[in-house]
């Protein structure tokens, strides 16, 4: 451009069109990088939510059918993750004929859960007419964002989110967005897991009914005949020679003999470690080789004691426990071996698992963390020993490998859940 000695009024005159260029050129850059950062925010937005979505997926799975509120927590866990509020919660409404389940909450301070929950509940009425996302107002508590969550068969009750006063109107569509999925999710959750709960009811109760059969047409009828055949042989013995006394005896003798070879068979059959089926403990051993052949990592798995008699919520926790533990370590932690301990006793049950890996700063965990993932599997662990009223105990520390270790007593979820 040629503007010696000219004004720059006069060098934007003349180069007008070239200066309208520069301006398009920059319109459009900044057009360009504007769209390009939304798109990268909202495929980072949609690759964290997919994350949490597989994360949830995997903690549902591993939810013990004895904690119906580990999932209202773990759902309200999720909600400040995906949202990045800090307040959430979920309000179970009453059941007919049966007392609401306890509400769970993210967020609020213990004084302040009693208050909250009181407040919701003044509005079930209008909760149970809602479909759709509604904003309301509650006194001494700010404003919330709240969402039904509705089985096909009855109304559960709200999710919601505490709404800071700095939010926008595109904010809010995308905590609408994300309560709306979490609404259906955690329907689908629910119903599956009162379906699961009856099933077990259903299965029990026809191995009950199978197994009093059986026991009526074989066993009981037998030993109903020796009984008999005592009898008899008590009254008329002393009229008896020695070798029909001694051929009567042969006889009952050998009814027992049967009784006791049916009886066996049918206890084998329900037992798959007489049998030679799967065992829990066989699962858990294969499993763990499964995994380290996959990922090349070294796992030593240690039992004591037997699993025979344990029931199967503690079956099922211990299995995910163990699943989630070293899969975190292995996926999170990259450690080359980790160390499972089992120790099975009549009243309690003792896991420590044991790893290499890098760690990680455990006051981080409850709070903010890079790794969230980790963070809500490490939680769903706990809620796992909790709901069989055990106990979870976690340390670690940057490179120095992670430990963790729960003892559960046996029969107290028994006793919670009577």
């Amino acid at each position: 451009m040629n503007s010696e000695g000219k004004s720059l009024a006069d060098a934007v005159l003349q180069n007008g069109n070239l200066f309208l260029a520069l301006v398009l050129t920059v319109i459009v850059m900044q057009m360009v990088n504007r769209i390009k950062r939304q798109r990268e925010e909202a495929n980072a937005r949609t690759n964290e939510t997919m994350e949490h979505i597989k994360s949830l997926y995997h903690i549902v799975e591993t939810s013990s059918q004895h904690d119906f509120m580990n999932i209202g927590q773990v759902i309200t866990d999720y909600v400040v993750k995906l949202t990045k509020l800090d307040k959430a919660l979920f309000w179970f409404a009453k059941k007919s004929g049966e007392p609401a389940p306890q509400s769970r909450q993210t967020g609020w301070q213990h004084e302040e859960e009693r208050f909250l929950f009181t407040e919701l509940e003044k509005h079930e009425h209008e909760w149970r007419l809602q479909r759709e996302p509604v904003f309301k107002s509650l006194p001494g508590l700010g404003d919330f964002l709240l969402m039904p969550v509705r089985m096909s068969t009855r109304f559960v009750g709200m999710i919601g989110v505490k709404l800071e006063s700095s939010e926008g109107l595109e904010g809010r569509r995308w905590y609408i967005q994300q309560l709306m999925f979490l609404s259906e999710l955690s329907a689908i959750i629910l119903e599956r897991h009162e379906l699961g709960v009856i099933e077990n009811r259903l299965i029990i109760t026809n191995e009950q009914n199978r197994i009093a059969d059986e026991m009526h047409d074989s066993v009981s009828q037998s030993l109903f005949g020796i009984v008999y055949a005592t009898h008899s042989l008590k009254q008329t013995w002393r009229k008896m020679s020695e070798s029909e006394l001694e051929e009567q005896i042969d006889l009952i003798h050998d009814s027992a003999t049967k009784v006791a070879k049916e009886l066996r068979i049918t206890i084998y059959s329900l037992s798959s470690k007489k049998s030679g089926g799967p065992t829990w403990l066989g699962m858990v051993r294969s499993h763990l080789k499964s995994l380290s052949r996959l990922n090349d990592v070294e796992i030593e798995l240690k039992i004591t004691g037997d699993d025979f008699s344990l029931p199967y919520p503690y079956h099922k926790a211990l299995f995910r426990i163990i699943s989630e533990a070293t899969g975190n370590a292995i996926r999170h932690g990259a450690a080359s071996r980790v160390d499972v301990e089992l120790s099975l006793k009549p009243k309690w049950i003792r896991l420590s698992i044991v790893d290499d890996g890098v760690g990680f700063d455990t006051d981080l965990l409850w709070t903010t963390s890079e790794d969230t993932t980790s963070g809500l599997g490490m939680k769903n662990m706990q809620y796992l020993a909790q709901s069989l009223g055990g106990d979870f105990q976690l340390s670690s520390s940057e490179n120095a490998g992670t430990k963790i270790l729960i003892s559960i007593p046996v029969g107290v979820a028994e006793l919670k859940n009577a």
